[in-house]
């Protein structure tokens, strides 16, 4: 918060510092019940905490009206970046949860109960999305990587990969789409659409080789 005085009249104005990239961010340091100060979306819809000995981020399940969310980490005007980030979804009554990345207004997601994974340009618009089946299990952690790149005749190319946290990261990837008149700007951020809780950890958001942001 900054507050400024002139001529007898104060005023006061918040302001967001978002560092340069590259990120990391594993969550330690951030306080149990707080999030990063400079995302925005996430009042009422994440929290950090502790689980199973180590701090994550926590999509909430506590309000049926904030069960879908996306949370957002930086200016709206950054580009040809990848973001990283390990998930995990709980089950309860045979419903599990989705879980995703965003980078440049393109999403990728896990979808629990449909067991497969969706590169998005825009979520309501189907015949753009590309998937897989992706089985996947609950409970346990997975790598999702979105990687997208403006290219020198003004498409875009988004492709996404994810595997078991653990495991060797997989060379190909598993859904890809060249857009003629794609989404050039957008800020990196995460997803989740979960009645129950999702997990999110590690992670990076970097630039791509020979970009910028």
């Amino acid at each position: 918060m900054i507050k400024a005085t002139a001529e007898g009249v104060t005023g006061t104005s918040r302001v967001r510092v978002v560092p340069p990239l590259p990120w990391s961010q594993d969550f330690e340091a951030i306080p149990v019940k707080a999030v990063p100060t400079h995302w925005t979306n996430t009042t009422g819809k994440f929290e950090v905490r502790e689980v199973n000995g180590q701090k994550v981020l926590v999509k909430l399940a506590d309000n049926a009206f904030t069960k879908r969310a996306r949370a957002f980490m930086s200016p709206g005007t950054w580009s040809n970046y990848t973001v990283e980030v390990d998930v995990s979804a709980t089950e309860r009554r045979r419903q599990m949860g989705d879980a995703g990345v965003v980078a440049q207004r393109y999403q990728l997601a896990l979808f629990g109960n449909h067991q497969r994974i969706e590169l998005q340009s825009w979520q309501p618009e189907t015949e753009r999305t590309v998937q897989a089946e992706y089985a996947w299990k609950k409970d346990t952690w997975y790598r999702l990587k979105l990687q997208v790149d403006n290219m020198p005749d003004g498409k875009v190319r988004a492709r996404g990969k994810v595997w078991p946290v653990g495991e060797a990261e997989p060379d190909k990837w598993i859904v890809e789409r060249v857009d003629a008149m794609g989404n050039h700007v957008g800020a990196p951020g995460i997803y989740a659409d979960a009645p129950f809780e999702v997990y999110f950890d590690n992670l990076k958001v970097t630039p791509n080789k020979g970009a910028g942001k």
